[in-house]
């Protein structure tokens, strides 16, 4: 390997589009890289292709992109994961493919011309590079799940097993795994077994970009009435919104009115699935005042700026880590109500920052919606500030990512 310094950037999600939290958390981490790379260091990004026109590629998060790529030192290399450029995920077969496909980019178009060289792979699809690359290259490879098997779908033994042995080839070739949170970490030792002297923190966070999208205007995407509380994620049952709908349906025996539902259980379908249709089906049958919104556009994450919302509520069963709460802080809306589940436990001072309570319990998610709809004006706003200040202080991806840098590459450090 010869030539000039670079950075390796492998993502699925945030590049052609962003459908997930992990786009959001992705295009963060570009962004900041950016903001730290030392004139001379090239960037090669290797984003998981998505085909134009297909569901998953969204023009104009695209061309945001490209705009903060603009004049930039950077090249793209698109990686293919076996779906035709139809699905950034997809299942075992596609993880495999794109960790092939990506090793194969990587030994042939950036490690010949770059040295040294530091390599970043965020999240599943990218295990495999852990046991693909050669052994040098391995020694600066960064691999940080954002999710797991064991968390998202517990059944599918063969899948944990590959995710496990594509961590512990890794690792123990010399390459670390990022830890996103305090829960990723304890889940990575206790249920994949790795070392602690390979994770690396890693802590997800608010960008530059992200202050600037969560304090500007809501747009008039989405039509939004006066007041509401809203609940947002992707339409998939470990989400929790079925507990929310019972929640409120609580509510309404104990005759406690709730404001308007702003319900953005979303993908990426033009059309609902069956479990929206069945979201949708219950809120019906419940009589639950809402706005069902099923297709997710980054006007989504905007209607976090509406001086309307009465509270956010996040009623996960599993979540590695949880964009929502901290996202609902910097734009200064709440209260937020969350589950303590997984990553999302210990992001929440109950009582203080927002409210809490267990996951999958329909009667604790109602008692403390009914607490954030009970507070003052001024309790509410008392709360409010203190969550956005506690945004300011714990989410700081810039400082997260110069430790970064500072540990694994001290050749990025000067500039850094």
């Amino acid at each position: 390997m010869t030539g000039r310094p670079a950075v390796a950037l492998a993502v699925h999600d945030g590049f052609y589009g962003c459908g997930t939290g992990a786009g959001y958390a992705n295009f963060g981490f570009l962004d900041t890289m950016l903001s730290l790379l030392p004139a001379g260091v090239h960037l090669a990004i290797l984003p998981v292709r998505l085909a134009r026109g297909g569901p998953e590629h969204h023009p104009s998060w695209h061309a945001r992109v490209r705009e903060l790529l603009r004049g930039r030192d950077v090249s793209v290399h698109p990686i293919d994961n076996g779906t035709g450029g139809l699905d950034r995920w997809g299942g075992l077969d596609n993880f495999r493919t794109c960790g092939a496909t990506a090793a194969e980019c990587l030994v042939r178009e950036v490690f010949p011309h770059h040295s040294p060289i530091l390599t970043i792979a965020f999240d599943v699809p990218f295990f495999g590079l852990g046991a693909l690359l050669p052994a040098d290259p391995r020694r600066g490879l960064i691999i940080v799940p954002r999710s797991s098997g064991a968390i998202h779908d517990p059944r599918d033994t063969t899948r944990i097993t590959w995710e496990r042995d594509m961590l512990h080839t890794g690792s123990s070739a010399g390459a670390r795994i990022g830890v996103i949170s305090p829960y990723m970490r304890n889940h990575l030792r206790t249920d994949y077994g790795i070392p602690n002297s390979a994770l690396l923190e890693f802590a997800d966070g608010l960008c530059a970009q992200d202050w600037k999208r969560l304090t500007g205007s809501p747009g008039d995407d989405i039509a939004l009435p006066e007041e509401f509380i809203l609940t947002m994620g992707r339409a998939e049952p470990y989400k929790g919104f079925e507990d929310l709908l019972d929640a409120i349906a609580i509510l309404h025996q104990r005759h406690c009115p709730t404001p308007h539902l702003i319900f953005a259980a979303t993908t990426e379908t033009t059309h609902p699935t069956e479990y929206q249709q069945y979201l949708t089906t219950r809120i019906e049958q419940l009589g639950i005042d809402a706005t069902v919104i099923h297709r997710f556009t980054p006007a989504v994450s905007r209607i976090l700026t509406h001086p309307g919302i009465r509270a956010v509520i996040v009623p996960s069963r599993a979540e590695p880590f949880g964009r929502i709460p901290m996202e609902a802080f910097a734009a200064a809306a709440g209260p937020v109500i969350s589950t303590t589940a997984h990553g999302l436990s210990g992001q929440i001072t109950d009582r203080v920052t927002g409210f809490t309570c267990a996951p999958a319990d329909p009667d604790g998610l109602a008692d403390a919606l009914a607490r954030a709809l009970t507070l003052s004006p001024a309790e509410r706003r008392t709360m409010i500030g203190r969550a956005r200040t506690h945004a300011r202080h714990r989410y700081d991806h810039t400082s997260v990512v110069r430790q970064v840098l500072a540990e694994t590459a001290p050749w990025l450090v000067p500039a850094a």
